[in-house]
């Protein structure tokens, strides 16, 4: 993962990417180094830089929070968050607070998701149950 990007933070920060390089980036799938380009692109990785660093600035513009930050293994990590989310972390560091915030946001939709079945499972058993019913007055007609 190269990009930590808050959910709350992601639909401005696709706005303001401009082809399938950004959002390559923002997605996570290419790296903020550069090292995985290959070929041509290697060879004018002058101008993915440039890219790069007009995303940020762009990013920057748009009232985001962009922190450039060193993950494992070395490798460089952009963490991305509005302003409010930061202000509200305090003194705790940006990418503990990308990813606790990315975490809470995917138990959430789990938590919804398991509920949004319950609710299915327990109309199908309340129609299964109404059923005889239905079948008896369907039939007396």
């Amino acid at each position: 993962m190269f990009t930590l990007l808050t959910p709350k933070a992601r639909v401005a920060a696709f706005d303001c990417a401009r082809g399938d390089y950004q959002h390559s980036l923002l997605c996570g799938t290419k790296s903020w180094a550069g090292s995985d380009l290959k070929g041509a692109a290697a060879r004018n990785g002058g101008s993915y830089a440039r890219s790069r660093e007009s995303l940020l600035g762009r990013l920057a513009q748009a009232g985001l929070f962009v922190e450039r930050t060193k993950g494992e293994r070395g490798r460089t990590v952009i963490v991305i968050m509005t302003a409010r989310e930061r202000s509200r972390s305090k003194n705790r560091p940006a990418a503990e607070v990308a990813a606790a915030a990315i975490e809470m946001t995917t138990k959430a939709r789990a938590a919804a998701k398991r509920k949004a079945e319950r609710e299915k499972a327990r109309a199908e058993r309340q129609f299964a149950a109404d059923l005889p019913t239905l079948e008896m007055l369907a039939h007396a007609r």
